[in-house]
């Protein structure tokens, strides 16, 4: 048997979060207890699944940008680690797409790499647009919780704070 890679590892440590609703320390600590990788790849498959839960919101928004039709959340959860990999930890282009694309079966595999590689193509309108959202998109940050600090800090430093 191959052995996974950390993107994959990622990938089934989101899946696992968004199904089974257990606390995300324990779904990846487990799946890496699992599997020998480098440190490196253990930290990078850390990072990714950690990264994306972080930026759920603002994540699923470039997704809306990319496609206003339906979107199996299996292909969701791939776009997301891609997305990632694209805007916040800088992977190059090619590489981000490429791997992100064989996360997923042969099949499916057009319409991750069309909307990865649109996305890189159109950074900067994404960007900008995200920026254009209200503070809970922005940031990922629950707007409750905005809400609720903008009542008792103000604007301002809810919006350092969320930083």
């Amino acid at each position: 048997m191959a052995q996974l890679s950390a993107r994959q590892i990622a990938l089934a440590a989101s899946r696992m979060w968004r199904t089974e609703r257990r606390f995300a320390d324990s779904i990846i600590s487990g799946l890496l207890a699992k599997k020998k990788l480098p440190p490196s790849d253990r930290g990078f498959a850390m990072e990714l699944f950690y990264g994306v839960l972080r930026n759920l919101t603002l994540l699923d928004f470039w997704i809306g940008c990319l496609r206003t039709t339906r979107l199996d959340i299996d292909l969701r959860d791939v776009l997301r680690l891609g997305l990632y990999q694209l805007f916040f930890l800088k992977t190059a282009p090619h590489a981000a797409v490429h791997e992100t694309v064989e996360l997923v079966p042969k099949r499916q595999r057009t319409i991750i790499n069309g909307m990865l590689r649109s996305a890189a193509r159109r950074q900067s309108e994404l960007l900008t647009r995200a920026n254009a959202q209200r503070l809970f998109v922005r940031t990922s940050h629950p707007q409750f919780l905005i809400a609720r600090w903008q009542q008792h800090f103000g604007t301002e430093y809810t919006e350092g704070l969320c930083r």
